[in-house]
């Protein structure tokens, strides 16, 4: 799905900025469902789980923006680590036959280069937001149940404490997230985190109801997008059945819980 390259680089610098940042480091996206997954998945597969191109950070905003954990994020970003602000996120490029970043002011050809990039993610957008950072952000409202409800799971990578939203809601940012998704790649790996997380973390697939977190229409929504030619895709990629992905992903795009499956 992606290059080996863009998922081990940006591996190498998840560690770097989880290193640099003070815990916990709340962590979205690919990689947080990686850690919830890739025990189990490596056991069972005999190979990790997918990486991730992106690295994805949440962040809970409060009163105080200019002492906020966003602002010391972002501050250690672009001192400490060297990102260079984009909009909502930070990025650098990394050449691809060196591995070494490109400098300011270097010239190299756009296929040798890797845009490394850092998402700041926020449960809720303050109306003083764009006056305090001078961009618009991302928001993921789902985020608020992680930080104020604690539905949430706390593991130790890299030396650091991670914060990572519980499987059940990082399915439910997935099934939100997969309509809007317009490139092709994303949207596969949206499909492949919802079957892994779904098979490969302790949730019970009988009394999973994703509906109170987010509407029955977004649910149908989603899963009305997808297409054989997808699970084909996701299929290759995981190593599983298409119709077992499939029967999973429909348990998971249910209505309500009345229906009666098994997850083994």
């Amino acid at each position: 799905m992606y290059k080996e390259f863009e998922t081990r680089t940006s591996y190498n610098y998840l560690k770097e900025v989880i290193n640099s940042l003070n815990e916990p480091v709340c962590l979205l996206g690919g990689w947080a469902v990686f850690f919830h997954v890739n025990n189990k998945f490596q056991k069972a597969q005999g190979m990790p789980y997918l990486g991730s191109r992106d690295i994805d950070l949440g962040f809970h905003i409060e009163d105080d923006l200019t002492n906020s954990i966003l602002h010391q994020t972002i501050s250690i970003l672009k001192g400490k680590l060297k990102f260079q602000p984009l909009s909502f996120r930070m990025m650098k490029e990394i050449h691809t036959e060196t591995a070494e970043e490109i400098k300011e002011g270097e010239i190299v050809p756009a296929h040798f280069i890797f845009p490394m990039y850092v998402d700041l993610i926020v449960d809720t957008i303050p109306k003083s937001f764009k006056s305090a950072f001078g961009f618009d952000p991302i928001d993921e409202p789902l985020l608020k149940i992680a930080f104020e409800k604690d539905e949430n799971v706390i593991m130790k990578e890299f030396e650091k404490k991670l914060l990572l939203p519980k499987p059940e809601l990082l399915l439910a940012m997935k099934i939100n997230s997969l309509p809007n998704r317009d490139k092709e790649h994303k949207r596969i790996k949206d499909l492949c985190d919802i079957f892994a997380l779904a098979w490969y973390t302790d949730i019970n697939l009988n009394e999973l109801d994703l509906s109170k977190y987010v509407s029955k229409k977004s649910i149908k929504t989603c899963n009305k997008l997808i297409t054989d030619d997808d699970l084909e895709k996701v299929a290759v990629q995981l190593g599983h059945d298409k119709e077992e992905i499939k029967r999973v992903i429909d348990i998971v795009c249910r209505e309500t819980q009345n229906e009666t499956n098994n997850k083994k």
